[in-house]
């Protein structure tokens, strides 16, 4: 049988499925649980349902690892609990205290920090700590000192040096993270090694097969090639390449295949976030006389993606406001247009957060990938309601995106958010806030079907894959993920409370619930 199962849309099946060197060669359904039969042997999951690999098309996979080994700041509920939490961190990266997670928004006082809140702590230690979305740091006045940041230093293109009354507070947005950034030692190849290590075991417990990389430093591919042609990976990875400065030209990066690690794309940042108002709008804030930040402008983008599907290149672009989705899709109109992206060629718009119909209908016509990250919708309600205003309808438009024909590629964005698919899929389905009990514009809310096929077949269709993964058919990849529920007709409110028996990437049992 080919696929019987899954030519409708996604749904989990109960099946004998048989593999050999990697490819599914055998599909029988059966009334009670998933068997698999491969040169591993015979594994049994009874009452279990199987699915194609789960994907996740937009995290920073290095990223996660370093998190999951370092000093981690998320859900923490006030300033003075992240510093206490950084107290207690007791490794530095050189002389320098470097962590991520932290979220003002969900603070009793909902303020930006100062530097000499950490200051009082870490005098004589620099201290560089991400927002929880990457498009911020808070640093101390020792960090300031060593980057030559004074109250008369400029804010760079693209950047903003926050200040009170003409001083500087220690919170930098966007390109002015770089000032200080630049300046924090560099990680040795043996940290590097474990933290994808520790990414990839991680994932696989949730039951990830791949990943869609993005924003890679071109000094990780050769670890990451290492680590593949070594057997270490259990899942696999897509690499989207630095391209914001051109890194990717920089250190003579070209696309190349590979089962496990695939050099694939190239990825650019036209906006910020909405949470450190970077987020570019066609209209100003609701709380705030700003429009957001333009990392790049139109031309720009043009010319530096063109360039990039000219050496062979998928291009994916970060835009999160109205105004940055908007400039991207005049981008890749005119790219499709000109006759130099083809049909071929995968043009990815990551995010695509707030977006006007109008933009939504266009993306349609030039055939531009939507890569949401539903948990940010239910991560971010409330603070999205108060930089939106009125305009929070056409926020997070997932059921839209699909009804104008598009396959949103489901995503976290992790470490950002929680890299398990399964809150992905929960947040599609109920779209219920965090620490709320009922939908926020429920009118966007898709399908059970419709979230898995975006973790799975849509996902594939994002990286150009989809005619050998995101479905079980005879001659597919032997990516399977295996739950103990049939996460498309259990009750909506089941999906989270639902257990990963096993991973299989290639046909090799990755991972088995103890």
């Amino acid at each position: 049988m080919t696929g019987f199962f899954l030519m409708e849309i996604m749904k989990p099946i109960q099946a004998i499925i048989t593999i050999e060197r990697g490819r599914i060669i055998g599909i029988e359904p059966i009334s009670d649980g998933v068997t698999i039969i491969s040169e591993q042997g015979i594994h049994t999951y009874p009452g279990a349902y199987v699915l194609p690999g789960l994907v996740d098309a937009h995290c920073h996979f290095h990223a996660l690892g370093e998190l999951l080994n370092g000093l981690r700041l998320y859900d923490l509920h006030s300033k003075e609990e992240t510093i206490n939490h950084c107290k207690q961190h007791i490794g530095l990266r050189g002389d320098w205290l470097y962590g991520m997670g932290w979220n003002q928004e969900l603070w009793k006082e909902a303020v930006y920090p100062h530097a000499g809140d950490l200051d009082a702590i870490f005098p004589d230690t620099p201290v560089y700590l991400r927002r929880a979305d990457g498009h911020a740091a808070w640093v101390n006045s020792k960090a300031m000192e060593c980057a030559g940041i004074t109250d008369s230093t400029p804010d760079p293109e693209g950047g903003t040096i926050i200040r009170e009354h003409g001083k500087t507070t220690g919170i930098l947005i966007d390109n002015a993270m770089d000032i200080v950034a630049h300046l924090i030692p560099e990680l040795t190849k043996d940290m590097q090694i474990n933290n994808i290590l520790t990414a990839a075991k991680h994932c696989s417990s949730l039951g990830l097969t791949e990943v869609h990389d993005m924003d890679v430093h071109p000094s990780l591919l050769p670890i990451y090639l290492e680590l593949a042609e070594n057997g270490l990976l259990p899942v696999r990875i897509q690499s989207f390449i630095k391209a914001q400065q051109d890194q990717w030209i920089e250190h003579g990066c070209l696309p190349a295949g590979g089962e496990f690690v695939r050099i694939t794309g190239l990825k650019f940042f036209v906006d910020g976030a909405l949470g450190s108002r970077g987020a570019a709008m066609i209209e100003p804030y609701a709380d705030a006389d700003h429009y957001g930040l333009i990392l790049m402008d139109e031309e720009t983008l043009f010319q530096k993606a063109k360039r990039g599907i000219e050496e062979g290149f998928s291009i994916a672009t970060h835009a999160i406001g109205d105004m940055a989705n908007r400039i991207v899709i005049n981008v890749y109109e005119r790219l499709r247009k000109d006759g130099i992206a083809d049909a071929d060629v995968i043009l990815r718009i990551e995010h695509t957060q707030i977006i006007r119909m109008e933009d939504i209908i266009r993306m349609n016509e030039y055939a531009i990938k939507a890569i949401p990250q539903s948990v940010h919708c239910i991560s971010d309600a409330p603070m999205a309601k108060t930089r939106l205003g009125r305009r929070a309808s056409i926020a997070y438009p997932w059921k839209s995106l699909i009804n104008h024909g598009l396959h949103p590629a489901g995503s976290s964005d992790f470490p950002i958010e929680s890299a398990n698919p399964l809150v992905g899929i929960d947040a599609y389905c109920r779209r219920i806030p965090f620490q709320d009990n009922s939908a926020w514009m429920p009118e966007e809310i898709i399908s059970q079907e419709e979230a898995i096929s975006s973790y799975t077949s849509w996902a594939h269709e994002a990286a150009g894959m989809e005619y050998r993964r995101g479905s079980i058919e005879l001659k597919f990849d032997a990516d399977l993920t295996i739950l103990n529920t049939d996460i498309a007709s259990c009750p909506v409110d089941d999906i989270l409370h639902t257990q990963v028996l096993a991973t299989y990437t290639a046909g090799i049992r990755r991972y088995h619930a103890e």
